[in-house]
């Protein structure tokens, strides 16, 4: 445990590996989804998580042609321990459903919560999110959600929103589509809309400790 937080302790660094989950991002990408972290003190965590090893920075190929940062091999066999801290942070009664959420974080939301035993009507399914600039791809396969980053114009449900935030208000909050999409200039679903709202269905967040 005490070698774990040497590694990952530091305020910001679990943060920092979240968003490199789904691939590798750009430094201004990171600045642009951590808005409360100092550019100093990002570059500080970037390069004591590269000293570490759990991390790299890599070229990206064209058209990006830009160095980006990269979760190595051993930093991503850090996702289980992320994905169990954030469960058991969501029972808490403090947990705030409503503080800023990345579109990384929303995006890694769905195989936390998902309900596989509910979920059978929805395998086959691929759901496309676009969430301001960032574009994911999920679908049920083996009793869990996969997510990665990729092209969402091939998909059988489209979902468009202007942050991690109002993706929450629709997939877990459980508002109607019809009030979700007058919410704000921009969101769209487009699709297989009754199969999303069997998706939807699968999620919930895990269930409070005693007060």
């Amino acid at each position: 445990m005490a070698m774990t937080l040497e590694f990952l302790g530091e305020r910001w660094s679990l943060l920092i590996v979240r968003e490199l989950l789904l691939g590798p991002r750009r430094f201004s990408e990171l600045r642009a989804d951590l808005p409360a972290i100092s550019a100093r003190v990002l570059t500080e965590r970037l390069n004591g998580l590269a000293e570490t090893g759990v991390l790299q920075k890599v070229s990206l190929p064209p058209p990006a042609s830009t160095d980006a940062y990269e979760l190595t091999q051993w930093g991503y066999e850090a996702e289980p321990i992320i994905r169990e801290m954030v469960l058991w942070a969501m029972r808490s009664s403090q947990h705030d459903g409503h503080l800023p959420m990345s579109a990384t974080a929303f995006a890694l939301t769905l195989p936390m919560t998902f309900d596989s035993a509910r979920g059978t009507e929805s395998r086959g399914l691929t759901l496309g999110l676009e969430i301001g600039h960032h574009r994911f791809i999920a679908w049920v396969a083996g009793g869990t959600i996969i997510v990665k980053r990729g092209d969402t114009s091939a998909q059988d449900v489209i979902v468009r929103a202007e942050n991690g935030n109002a993706m929450l208000a629709l997939f877990y909050a459980r508002m109607p589509f019809d009030v979700w999409l007058a919410g704000a200039e921009g969101r769209a679903i487009s699709g297989k809309s009754e199969q999303l709202s069997q998706l939807i269905a699968t999620l919930g967040w895990p269930e409070k400790i005693a007060a």
